[in-house]
């Protein structure tokens, strides 16, 4: 009798667990929390951003992630208005939910360019701080960005990701933008776990065209074949970086990580 309930008990704790892991997955912890997306459009006469958006929808609406997405078009897209529904939407999250964020059309080594001026991603991270502030971190963090020299927004990520490729000077955006999103060592404020996925590195344009932008097109290809395949993060990281070899070559951070050994959808 005390084996089998002994067994009953073992049973039930790794089911419990493997219901836990399932769901763990690099866009989200847990499909079932408050889980947010915010992707923002501005094309300055850019073909193909609308393409790009709804691609994005489509992965963020997958049943893995359940994302309860909002979208600011073009005029509405400017600096103050995408912080304030950084700040608000991030603060309507739960403990456990996730954030993402995507975002496409012109940018800068500076930063994005929204319909009034550029956005610093020091301006992003202080609005999503701010949601935060007096609530447990966002579970995880997820940015994604198609726009010119993209790469820049990512350097001091060389500091906690040692296996990370830090000798091309090209990235640094990519890694300025884990640089600030950290702020200082507060990120445990206000995010546990980050991933970024920028279309180019700093030297390098993204391409557009009225059926989309090159990296996100190919993003979300990659997206669909990789959830046929069960593949994980970083195998979807790596076809994405694949398809777009030709035209750029998309930089991505995990933070940790471990992140790229988890499943992209449960």
């Amino acid at each position: 009798m005390k084996k089998s309930l002994l067994a009953l008990v073992c049973a039930l704790s790794l089911s419990a667990f493997a219901l836990t892991q399932k769901h763990r997955t690099g866009f989200v912890d847990e499909a079932n929390s408050k889980n947010v997306a915010l992707l923002v459009g501005v094309t300055y006469g850019l073909p193909g951003i609308d393409i790009d958006l709804k691609n994005v929808k489509e992965i963020a609406s997958h049943p893995g992630y359940r994302f309860d997405t909002h979208e600011l078009w073009e005029e509405e897209g400017v600096v103050d208005n995408v912080a304030q529904n950084l700040t608000d939407l991030s603060a309507s999250i739960p403990a456990g939910g996730t954030l993402f964020f995507y975002f496409s059309g012109h940018g800068s080594k500076d930063g994005l360019l929204m319909n009034d001026r550029i956005m610093k991603i020091g301006e992003i991270r202080a609005a999503i701080e701010k949601g935060r502030q007096g609530k447990a971190p966002l579970s995880r963090l997820v940015m994604m960005f198609d726009s010119c020299y993209s790469g820049s927004l990512l350097t001091g990520v060389r500091n906690i990701n040692r296996s990370a490729d830090t000798s091309r000077a090209s990235e640094e955006f990519a890694d300025a933008l884990v640089k600030e999103l950290q702020a200082g060592n507060r990120a445990e404020t206000y995010w546990k776990k980050l991933f970024v996925f920028a279309s180019s590195r700093a030297d390098e344009t993204s391409i557009a065209s009225q059926e989309g932008s090159a990296f996100t097109i190919n993003m979300k290809k990659a997206f669909d074949e990789s959830i046929l395949a069960k593949a994980k993060v970083s195998e979807f990281v790596a076809k994405t970086q694949k398809y777009t070899a030709s035209y750029h070559h998309p930089v991505a951070r995990l933070v940790p990580v471990t992140l790229g050994d988890e499943l992209l959808v449960p």
